[in-house]
Order: structure tokens, then C-alpha cells, then sequence
């Protein structure tokens, strides 16, 4: 019994080396998750001419991301734009860790009327914000009407019962570990 199970592990170990692909993903899925050389292995398996690189690297970064639980992953300025009938929010965010890369966020766009009552959007994209670095983006928020925009300010930071205004945040982010 013992020879079959050198000699099954010798086989794994061979069909790795040898560059048994399938193999070789379901090793780096499992000993790389969360690691950007986990996603660097994954866009070198992935490589095709049928994808863009850009598809494949959202595509491997999403397979290999992970929860990132402190806010310096993802900071900075952003509002609304508005192009014809289309509401958007965009902006530029910042990284301010050196051991991370950011792959993934969830904005919540907060949006009060004249008596209070809150209209609260939830929206998630794909980005690349390389360690103490930045990135634009810009994503549609198709459950807000243009006039809930037009004239509105910002609330107050302080304002415990805002009205007329819109808030935002980033409320869930994902990354890579270097």
C-alpha cells in the first residue's frame, strides 16, 4: 500500500513538473489565493488571442481576490456626471497601502430629498489601483433619474438628519497581496 502511494505522489509530482497545466491551476488556486503571483499565473495560463489582456487580468483578479478590510485601499474625490439621460458617478481613488493591490470596490451613493427620505445605490466595478498609487473611475447608476441630481449638494458631514443632498462611500473592497 505504501509503494501505490509513493508512486501516486511521484506521478502528481511529475505531471506538475512536466507542465500538466490543469494541474498546475488547481496548485495555484489552492497554495496562491488572495497573491498577485497567484493572478500573475493565472493571466500567464489564461493567455489567448480570443480575450483582450484586460479581460483576462478582471477575470483572473476576480478569481483570486480577497476581502481587504481597511479604508486607506480605496480613498478619494468622486461625484456625480451626467451625459444626456444617464446618470454616472466618477472620480479618482487612491491606494495609501504599499502591500496591496486594489481589484474590486462597492460604492453606496446616498441620495436624500426635500423631506429626508433616502434613495440608496449599490454598485460595483472592476479597477486597478497599484499600491500607493491612483486610478479613475466612472460607473453607471442606472436606478437614479437625472433630476434627483440637478442642483443637489453634498450633505454635511456633520448633518444628522440631511435633506437635499447626496453622500457616497466606499463600502466593500477587494484586492491582492504582493
Amino acid at each position: 500500500m505504501k509503494n501505490y502511494v509513493i508512486g501516486g505522489l511521484l506521478c502528481l509530482l511529475g505531471l506538475a513538473l512536466t507542465g500538466f497545466t490543469p494541474l498546475q491551476r488547481f496548485i495555484n488556486e489552492m497554495m496562491r489565493q488572495g497573491t498577485l503571483v497567484g493572478m500573475s499565473a493565472c493571466v500567464n495560463y489564461s493567455d489567448n488571442d480570443l480575450l483582450s489582456q484586460d479581460a483576462i487580468r478582471t477575470g483572473c483578479a476576480g478569481r483570486f481576490q480577497k476581502p481587504l478590510f481597511h479604508s486607506d485601499y480605496a480613498t478619494g474625490r468622486a461625484g456625480p456626471r451626467v451625459e444626456g439621460s444617464i446618470v454616472s458617478w466618477g472620480g479618482t481613488l487612491r491606494n495609501k497601502q504599499s502591500d496591496h493591490v486594489t481589484t474590486w470596490l462597492r460604492l453606496s451613493v446616498s441620495i436624500y430629498d426635500a423631506e429626508g427620505d433616502e434613495q440608496e445605490v449599490f454598485v460595483d466595478t472592476p479597477i486597478w489601483i497599484e499600491p500607493l498609487g491612483e486610478a479613475d473611475f466612472m460607473v453607471e447608476l442606472p436606478e437614479v433619474e437625472r433630476d434627483q441630481i440637478d442642483d443637489i449638494t453634498f450633505c454635511k458631514h456633520e448633518d444628522t438628519d440631511p435633506k437635499a443632498c447626496l453622500t457616497w462611500g466606499v463600502v466593500e473592497i477587494m484586492g491582492l497581496s504582493i
